[in-house]
């Protein structure tokens, strides 16, 4: 008798263990929800020439990561030169121009995913990146600047297909694009 009474008590204890970790989790889960939602969204760089990608937090210098975590000196917008840039080749760092700017929100605010290259567009290369899912930026740009000679073009689909808006250089709102972008072209 005194087995089967422990047996029903443990069966009892963990039958309450788990209610009670799983009401805890139910309590937790749309606070977490919550807090997920309202954190502000990374703002990345990603090079075509070496595919690689740098996220940083708000506030902090994206092209600065850049240098630091993949030895590429950023030439473009906000790419002002500090200590910590390379004046002259040959510091191991390789430079890489910025192609195109995509923002979050319209009139180019909020988080930025910028991609680079090795050098200027010449009108005729295209360059394609996508889908934007694959750096959580899909369904997010409201508007884009193109730099080094380049235009861009956004596209609905994953590949390069469904609604487009470009060829432009710049767009501070692409209009009935707005959060529908999960393709880039640039050229």
């Amino acid at each position: 008798m005194t087995r089967t009474t422990r047996t029903t008590r443990s069966a009892r204890s963990a039958r309450l263990l788990l209610a009670g970790l799983a009401a805890l989790a139910l309590a937790v889960a749309p606070a977490a929800a919550a807090n997920a939602a309202a954190a502000p969204l990374a703002s990345c760089s990603y090079d075509l020439g070496t595919a690689s990608l740098v996220c940083v937090d708000p506030g902090e210098d994206l092209n600065a990561a850049v240098l630091a975590e993949q030895h590429l000196v950023v030439i473009g917008p906000g790419a002002q030169r500090s200590s910590a840039t390379p004046a002259a080749p040959g510091t191991g760092a390789r430079a890489t121009y910025v192609q195109t700017q995509l923002f979050d929100d319209a009139g180019y605010g909020g988080a930025v995913f910028q991609i680079t290259n090795s050098g200027a567009c010449n009108g005729s290369t295209v360059y394609q990146f996508g889908p934007l899912s694959s750096v959580g930026w899909a369904g997010r740009v409201s508007s884009f600047k193109s730099f080094a000679g380049c235009t861009t073009k956004i596209w609905s689909g994953p590949a390069y297909s469904g609604s487009s808006f470009g060829y432009q250089v710049n767009a501070s709102s692409v209009g009935a694009m707005n959060d529908l972008a999960n393709s880039v072209t640039i050229k």
